[in-house]
């Protein structure tokens, strides 16, 4: 996740500018002309200052910033057996299904970044968060081929891109002073795979990387879509913990929510981000931060299984539905009557067989003392 906020100033080829230009005196010719941007860090500081590789790379950035050192840095490996599955309240979100009237998508040096211009700010509610989230901006982390360019990854396997969609807390006004507040980010992150076809949701932005190519540069699109348009269907499946930016200064403040669905993106679509250049005019292949050690921090999963809060005991087998227990046949069944002392007060006697219910022993002397008498009677 990286910590910026962008101001642009966009004109287009047919002479239609953004509002903020035309407030400053008109649009200026014809030609395309794509101006350079203002990239505020939302720290303070020279947070800018960074990059993927050599002096400026990951193992670099704890000499500058010394939250990048933390204990509880993103991103993470998550180990899916490993972590204490929930039902958390449903996750509410607010204006993800409504079109911006204005959306600028700007290459900052270090990533491609979307704002938007709303009437309808989307905000993110419930689940592992206490209180309402608002929209920030969101953007993109990748690698140089298919098989790795996430940043968190799902039992050591690494997605060929990741979204995240920055969100600070809205009581503490902005991004910049959330940073202050242990609760003050939530990131909403979605992995990408790779798909034979290309998304259409994607079209219009996969066209506009060809306009960004340089660094700071930003290009406006004709047709805004929806956060909801770039998303994944299932949102209720996802794993969250307590984290940080994967970006200078690693301010750990972040509540990371990852959702377990990947959005389906075409090879050729993923390859346009690869096309993009850095601050030094390198193409950025690879913007990722190493995976972090997990320390004492535990994962959650939601899922929508039914979690069971107390374990039953094999002796207490659960009721079944729709049965008066009080009034269950208490009766032993044959296994456990072939393994229990027998009981001759429990056995159901036989009517009108006075003999069965004799002993063996007993039935043979009667027998031979009825012969006895017969064979009397017959020689008298």
């Amino acid at each position: 996740m990286t910590a910026t906020t962008t101001t642009t100033v966009t004109t287009t080829s047919g002479g239609h500018c953004s509002k903020s230009y035309r407030r400053g005196g008109g649009c200026g010719g014809g030609v395309m002309l794509i101006a350079s941007i203002l990239v505020l860090s939302v720290h303070y500081g020279h947070a800018q200052d960074f990059g993927y590789d050599g002096e400026k790379g990951p193992s670099h950035w704890g000499e500058q910033y010394n939250s990048c050192t933390g204990k509880h840095q993103s991103p993470i490996n998550i180990n899916s057996l490993d972590v204490k599955k929930v039902n958390l309240p449903p996750l509410v979100f607010q204006g993800f299904n409504v079109a911006p009237k204005e959306t600028n998508l700007t290459n900052n040096g270090h990533t491609v970044v979307v704002t938007m211009d709303s009437e309808v700010t989307p905000t993110v509610s419930g689940g592992p968060l206490a209180g309402m989230y608002e929209y920030s901006q969101l953007h993109f982390h990748w690698g140089d081929n298919d098989t790795f360019g996430s940043e968190d990854m799902i039992d050591n396997h690494r997605f060929p891109m990741e979204l995240h969609i920055v969100f600070f807390k809205q009581e503490y006004k902005n991004a910049r002073t959330a940073l202050n507040h242990p609760d003050g980010l939530t990131v909403l992150a979605f992995f990408y795979e790779i798909a034979p076809v290309d998304n259409p949701m994607y079209d219009e932005f996969i066209a506009l990387l060809g306009n960004v190519t340089g660094s700071h540069l930003s290009a406006r699109f004709e047709t805004p879509p929806s956060l909801k348009d770039l998303l994944a269907e299932d949102l209720l499946h996802y794993y969250t913990y307590d984290g940080s930016l994967t970006t200078p200064p690693c301010s750990e403040v972040v509540t990371w929510i990852d959702f377990k669905e990947p959005i389906l993106l075409s090879h050729a679509q993923v390859q346009a981000f690869r096309a993009l250049e850095d601050e030094e005019g390198h193409p950025l292949t690879h913007n990722f931060r190493p995976v972090q050690p997990l320390g004492d921090r535990v994962v959650l999963y939601n899922t929508d299984e039914l979690i069971k809060q107390v374990e039953l005991d094999e002796e207490h087998p659960p009721e079944p539905e729709g049965v008066d227990t009080n009034k269950l046949d208490t009766h032993k069944s044959a296994s456990e009557e072939a393994k229990s002392p027998k009981d001759p007060s429990n056995r159901k006697q036989p009517r009108n067989d006075a003999v069965s219910i004799l002993p063996g022993t007993t039935r043979w002397t009667l027998l031979i003392v009825a012969l006895t008498l017969i064979s009397t009677i017959v020689q008298c």
